[in-house]
């Protein structure tokens, strides 16, 4: 499921993306890689419509990223007598940056993950410390059951 606010179109032919990016924009998903098109493709309309000086491309491939490695570790992580989740994924805009928030229904967890000394590369294990390399703002908060994680990149303007 989908919802979001849309604005009226300044130009009643316009029914692109940046109409919905207007808004604020929430899924609720079971599949991370849908989760991860919708971070890039949102991110690459925030970008292009506040005419971002840098690649457009990698601000997006920067916000697939962080959201699919949140989103695997609400997965991975989840109660295991959980046969069945749900994980929302939200996004907010201002002038100058786009949040993304991923909300799931696990126990609360450090989002401070020591750093780990790396001799080998195993699978696993570094989705936070990659979020937190990518990202310019990370927190987490607890809202009620559930765990927000929420993500923030700055752009600069012309």
């Amino acid at each position: 499921m989908m919802t979001f606010r849309q604005l009226p179109a300044t130009n009643t032919e316009d029914h692109s993306m940046t109409q919905i990016l207007s808004a604020t924009l929430k899924a609720e998903l079971k599949n991370s890689r849908i989760a991860a098109n919708i971070a890039r493709s949102t991110a690459e309309v925030f970008a292009e419509e506040r005419h971002f000086s840098g690649n457009v491309q990698e601000f997006g491939h920067t916000f697939e990223l962080a959201v699919s490695e949140a989103f695997t570790n609400s997965v991975n992580y989840r109660d295991p007598s959980i046969k069945d989740i749900t994980v929302t994924i939200g996004f907010e805009e201002e002038s100058n940056a786009l949040t993304a928030s991923v909300t799931d229904m696990n126990a609360p967890f450090n989002i401070h993950p020591p750093e780990p000394e790396i001799t080998e590369y195993p699978e696993g294990g570094f989705g936070l410390l990659i979020i937190w390399k990518l990202m310019d703002e990370v927190s987490c908060s607890r809202e009620g059951q559930s765990n927000v994680l929420s993500m923030k990149k700055f752009i600069s303007r012309p």
